[in-house]
Formats: structure tokens, sequence, C-alpha cells
């Protein structure tokens, strides 16, 4: 089992590793006394009834609550009934929550878990390789609001996080190589070793090498804890992992959510480098590059849309302040820039 510590002002450890059920329940606090298990219903049953049986086995009142995962589950309706619920089980503030699935579902726990009674506890354990990457560090919790995406929100740091790998070896290959655009981008922003790893040996196709995953899904939480840590409230250096988001959400939008989120990703980090490239921010073969090593994990890089459609999202995108965006420049792998460009100019500076 690998550890990393994430020490934000209420510090936390991430366990990654296969079959953690044992030693999840075994960090649960004393004072807990009842356990909500919010999981998605994709997820394979018998993990959460196992949780479950565990949870009781050490004394715990348990309350299982599935949901259909994606972005539909982030809805202030779903919210209001989920938390009625957790409301009528008499959940006390000692007590706590589980976020069981992926991103959206552990949105969602999050955001329930910081609002609810004014802060539970929360242990989130992400099952698709992207929540792992991605949703799982950081303190983030959002609901959508129609089709704005993570209008609501809160910082909310979890107790614990639980990577178990058992999840991520019953993923699809489409799911799993969605999760390989944020290690990609992950790399890009913070680490060219990975890349040239990923290069050399491609995630989707050394798969089942589990130590191998291990040692990978690692290295994007240390990179990303590191960035937590030094901007908690995302104030200023933790935008940098918004690299490839901006227009990745853009895409997400103009789809209705029928391309995900990571799929999204890998569109917009090839959008954003062919931009820097023809600005002559990036390393010339940049781009080349990085179609390549997209494709080699499974990964479509094409966007169907025209940019100017998509400027119309980034011009709304909720990161704008004072009249500005700032957007993530790729310069090199393991190296990015910020850019600051005023909301008046993003259609012409996006489509030069």
């Amino acid at each position: 089992m690998e550890i990393v510590r994430v020490k934000t002002v209420s510090p936390y450890d991430v366990l990654i590793g296969n079959d953690l059920t044992a030693e999840a329940v075994s960090r649960v606090s004393r004072s807990c006394k009842k356990a909500v298990l919010l999981w998605d219903e994709a997820v394979y049953s018998g993990y959460v009834a196992e949780l479950g049986n565990a949870l009781e086995k050490d004394g715990k009142e348990v309350m299982a609550i599935s949901l259909e995962g994606g972005e539909n589950a982030k809805t202030i309706e779903s919210y209001a009934k989920i938390t009625k619920i957790i409301c009528e089980f008499n959940l006390t503030r000692s007590d706590m929550i589980f976020g069981i699935g992926g991103g959206t579902v552990m949105d969602l726990a999050g955001f329930i878990a910081s609002t609810y009674k004014r802060g539970v506890e929360l242990v989130q354990m992400p099952t698709t390789l992207l929540a792992a990457c991605d949703a799982s560090v950081g303190g983030k919790t959002a609901l959508n609001l129609g089709e704005e995406k993570n209008i609501i929100g809160s910082f909310y740091q979890p107790s614990m996080v639980v990577i178990d790998t058992r999840f991520i070896d019953a993923l699809s290959d489409e799911v799993f190589s969605e999760g390989c655009a944020e290690i990609i981008k992950t790399g890009i922003l913070g680490d060219a070793s990975m890349i040239d790893m990923l290069e050399a040996r491609p995630l989707l196709e050394n798969r089942s090498d589990s130590v191998y995953l291990s040692q990978i899904i690692k290295r994007c939480i240390e990179i990303k804890a590191g960035i937590v840590q030094s901007d908690e409230r995302d104030n200023g250096p933790r935008n940098i992992l918004n690299l490839g988001h901006t227009l990745g959400h853009a895409i997400e939008a103009e789809s209705n959510y029928k391309i995900h989120h990571g799929q999204a990703v890998a569109m917009g980090l090839v959008l954003i480098t062919r931009i820097s490239e023809n600005k002559g921010i990036a390393e010339t073969g940049m781009l080349g590059r990085l179609i390549n090593i997209l494709t080699s994990h499974g990964l479509e890089w094409r966007c169907p849309y025209n940019i100017n459609v998509l400027a119309g999202h980034v011009e709304r995108d909720k990161k704008v302040r004072g009249g500005n965006l700032t957007l993530i420049i790729p310069e090199k792998f393991g190296f990015c820039v910020f850019l600051k460009v005023k909301v008046s100019e993003i259609r012409k500076w996006l489509t030069e």
C-alpha cells in the first residue's frame, strides 16, 4: 500500500493499493457511530456490501444510498432528497459520509458533507481512474445549476481518501482512458519524466500491472497535493490544475455532456497546445508528441466543434475575474505558464 499525506489546513492521508477495506475501516474514528455510504449504482455492489459489513462489524450503524452517477447526480433536487434521508437517519457531526463512485458522486458527497449540520466527516473512495487522480484530492465540492457546471460549491477537505485499485481494474477501456487524460495533463504541468514513462509504457496497454498503475497514481496525487497545499482556496497557483479544462468544460457543455469529462480534457489539451505552438510559446514538436500519447491511451483528440462556438462558453467561464480570464498555457512537458486574457478579447485570441 502507498500513502500520500496531503498537508492542507486539515491534513489527511490518501491510501493507494489493492483490497483496502479493512485498512480503511480501521482508520475510522471511534467517535463515529453511524455511516452513510453514498454510492454510484454502476459500482460493483459486492464491494459496497463488503465495506458496509466491515463497518457494522466494527460497531457502526450503516445506511447505503445508491444513485445514478453522471452530471445529473449533481442537482439541487438530488442534494435535497439525499440530505433529507440523511437527516432522518439522524447522522451527527461525529459520524461519517462515504462517497463511493466517480467524480460526480464524490462532488455531491463532498457538498453534502460540507453543508449538512455545517460539516460532517467525509471519506472519498474514487472508483474511476479519473476521480482517483482528480476529484479525490483538493477538497473541491460542487453542484450544477441547469447547464452551469459546478456553479455551486464549497471547499471541504476529506478525512481520508481510499483509492482501491480493485475498482479501477473493473473499468472498461473507454472509462479507463478518460482517467489517462487527467494523468497526461498532470505530467504536462508538473513532471516531464512521467510523460516519458507513459510514452514508453502506455497505461492502457499495461493496466494489469497494478504496481505500475499505483506508482503513476501516487505520482499524480503527490503533484496535485503539492499544488493544493500552496493554494488551498484556489486563489492563484492552484489555477494551473485547470490546464485543458477551460476549453474542455466548453466542449462538455456544447455536447450537452455527451462528451465525458476526461475525453473533453484530452481535446482541450490539444487545442490549448496548438494555440501555444502557433503563438511561439510551446516548444516545437510538443503538439505532435501530445497527439501520439493521447492516441496510445485510447483518447480522441479531434474536437468536433468550431473554436468560435467554444469561445462563447469560455467567455462565461466561472473563473472570469475582473473582466479577465487566466489561461494555462503549456510551454514544454513539465512546465506551463499563466496568461491573463481580457474577456473582451478571448474570442479573437482563441480564433487567431
